[in-house]
């Protein structure tokens, strides 16, 4: 199959580049290109060059490929033990005072049946994809990612930057108990305070008022905000990238050498690569559009997994944040028409303090 990527530019539009691409460290003036990297930024060749690009309807796309079905998956239930290991660890970093606020991710992991060929299913799906939700996804070597995501990073034109605090997080029926829970106000307050820090000093920040984004199964805190530059100031795509991710959305508030050490440490046995990572495509005229990588599928070969993320606070409680991260994938698996028939029962380690509030 060739490479490909895709980003979703407006309602029922979407960006498409084929392969083959070239990938640089900077973007070719005169060329759009895709920006598609890990979450600590490492990769020395972010920018992909496609050889040609158009842009089309989801439904065009997936017409190019055959549509076989749901995949059979076979999913592994994710070990309830591990994320109060990592719960633990967070609540010890309140305590040494590291941090105030740490976002763990956590990945439940499948096998594909044999010969299953997703694209044609996955892609059919972004045809009925509910407003507020971003597509986007590539196909490179054999590594397949497609996502919907809530969270744009930050949307850039001549007029400015748009951005966004996306936190707090309750299920669909239990929406409006977000704008009166103490821990998710709290939770979504640092991310607001952290995007404005980070951008203030260059120019100026327009807060929005709060409010509640509603998508199937799952609500959130929303906070619009933009951000114009000083006169005869112009920042880089990739400067913009850096002076925001990670939002304290999906890592650590305030952003300390401790916190980055955490994600980092916690990395090791997760390996989140890019989720929650930037990813986003700049055309010559220097319009960018920058998504948050989260609510995805990855596949390699018959491998699977589906990732979550949730925010700890000194006042979390355990069993609420491993439920929140299991109804995040879970939404993703309806999103893209996957089952989910294994859920673990075990209960989570016991764990002193705050957290048997």
């Amino acid at each position: 199959m060739r490479d490909f990527a895709f980003i979703q530019i407006a309602p029922g539009r979407l960006f498409v580049g084929w392969g083959p691409f070239v990938n640089a460290p900077m973007r070719r003036r005169d060329q759009p290109a895709f920006y598609i990297t890990d979450f600590f930024l490492s990769d020395p060749h972010p920018w992909r060059h496609p050889e040609s690009s158009q842009e089309m309807a989801p439904a065009e796309l997936a017409a190019l490929f055959e549509n076989e079905g749901p995949p059979p998956v076979e999913w592994t239930p994710v070990q309830r033990d591990q994320f109060g290991e990592l719960f633990v660890s967070a609540r010890a970093g309140f305590d040494r005072c590291d941090f105030k606020k740490i976002v763990p991710v956590m990945f439940e992991a499948g096998r594909l049946g044999a010969g299953a060929r997703p694209w044609g299913h996955l892609l059919s799906r972004l045809t009925g994809m509910p407003p507020g939700m971003w597509a986007y996804g590539f196909s490179y070597q054999n590594h397949n990612f497609i996502g919907a995501t809530p969270e744009v990073l930050f949307r850039s034109s001549a007029n400015g930057y748009e951005t966004m605090a996306l936190a707090g997080t309750r299920s669909a029926e239990r929406a409006t108990e977000l704008l009166t829970d103490s821990k998710e106000l709290r939770e979504h307050r640092l991310v607001v305070d952290d995007i404005v820090q980070r951008l203030s000093p260059f120019g100026d920040v327009e807060i929005g008022p709060l409010d509640v984004l509603h998508l199937p199964a799952i609500a959130h805190l929303l906070t619009r905000i933009r951000f114009e530059e000083r006169a005869g100031d112009s920042m880089p795509f990739v400067d913009m990238i850096r002076r925001l991710h990670p939002t304290a959305a999906l890592g650590v508030s305030p952003r300390t050498e401790a916190g980055e050490r955490w994600l980092r440490e916690a990395d090791r046995n997760v390996k989140r690569r890019t989720f929650g990572a930037p990813f986003g495509a700049e055309w010559p005229d220097r319009a960018g559009l920058a998504l948050v990588a989260i609510r995805n599928i990855y596949w390699h070969f018959d491998k699977i997994r589906v990732g979550s993320g949730a925010g700890l606070l000194v006042e979390s409680v355990a069993e609420r944040e491993f439920e929140e991260l299991a109804q995040k994938r879970d939404q993703v698996k309806s999103l893209f028409g996957l089952t989910d028939d294994l859920r673990t029962s075990a209960p989570l380690p016991a764990v002193s303090g705050a957290e048997k509030q």
